[in-house]
């Protein structure tokens, strides 16, 4: 057993969300590793992954963008059947550079998946992640952020949806010790079937972070009664001239809504795939321009709106 995506705090162990125990398999095949170097304005890394079936498979990946450079990158997580993935990502970016990543899962029904990325975000340097999870059996994703120097950044917008008895585990943590750092995450999903959604979001305001800022908030549509849902916010202070703020939105598709686009000639299905979709559709087309022939193929192969 492993353990991943733990709290920075304990939670009450009922809750059965202050860590997660991941039973891996016994032989893992190893992928070479990937390192990027972002040297030149603008470039777009597209790096897809397609896991065999009823393989088991572990790689890492390191980004590293120079100073006053623009990168972005792209990680395509797929397959259609069983196996499992681990995947792990360093990132490291120089004094006022900016990442955009875009990671997308879109993963077999029986495919389990665990994923972590360690962010290392220098002065003015600004870390943007943009998830998206389609599909897959447990998919687990670990996201730390050391938001280390003055006027760090980091963004990330996630769109999710969770079918059948899907298990969905999130796990976000922005550090802030850089004076006037600022953080700001946004989870939309939809939950149908029995899946299982958990997400834990850490602002963590250590000494130091004068002046910086913090945002985390999740809307969650539960489309079916036997979904389950698991949200906590949280926000760790060491440092009192800070400004952090969190909140969750939980609620069903409510009969006003359902009216409003029943009027303009929507029956109750095609309703239902829409909203589905919505929250993902809109994450992913948060992309650059540069990479939109790469999220177009995506949306395309997955047949949203």
């Amino acid at each position: 057993m492993k353990t991943i995506n733990q709290m920075p705090v304990k939670t009450w162990n009922w809750l059965k969300m202050n860590e997660v125990s991941l039973d891996e398999p016994g032989e893992i095949g190893s992928i070479d590793p990937i390192v990027v170097q972002a040297t030149e304005e603008g470039q777009v890394s597209d790096l897809p992954f397609v896991f065999e079936d009823g393989i088991n498979t572990g790689g890492k990946i390191e980004i590293s963008v120079d100073a006053d450079i623009n990168h972005i990158a792209v990680m395509d997580f797929k397959n259609d059947g069983s196996g499992f993935a681990s995947v792990d990502t360093q990132i490291k970016l120089a004094k006022k550079s900016r990442l955009t990543l875009v990671q997308v899962h879109r993963l077999g029904e029986k495919f389990r998946f665990a994923g972590r990325i360690d962010a290392d975000v220098d002065e003015k340097a600004d870390f943007r992640l943009i998830q998206v999870f389609i599909r897959g059996h447990e998919i687990y994703t670990d996201v730390q952020t050391d938001l280390k120097a003055r006027k760090s950044a980091l963004h990330i917008d996630t769109g999710y949806l969770t079918t059948a008895d899907d298990i969905l585990d999130i796990n976000y943590n922005a550090k802030h010790t850089g004076a006037l750092s600022m953080s700001d995450i946004l989870v939309n999903g939809a939950m149908t079937g029995n899946s299982e959604k958990r997400f834990r979001g850490t602002i963590d305001f250590r000494h130091g972070a004068e002046g910086a800022t913090g945002n985390e908030l999740e809307n969650v549509l539960l489309m079916d009664p036997d979904v389950v849902n698991k949200t906590i916010p949280i926000i760790l202070c060491e440092e009192e001239d800070v400004e952090g703020n969190h909140g969750a939105t939980i609620g069903r598709l409510n009969d006003e809504s359902m009216y409003y686009m029943m009027s303009r000639g929507m029956d109750e299905a095609s309703i239902r795939e829409m909203m589905k979709t919505a929250y993902i559709s809109a994450a992913l087309r948060l992309a650059p321009e540069e990479a939109s022939h790469i999220v177009e193929r995506i949306i395309n192969e997955e047949s949203l709106k």
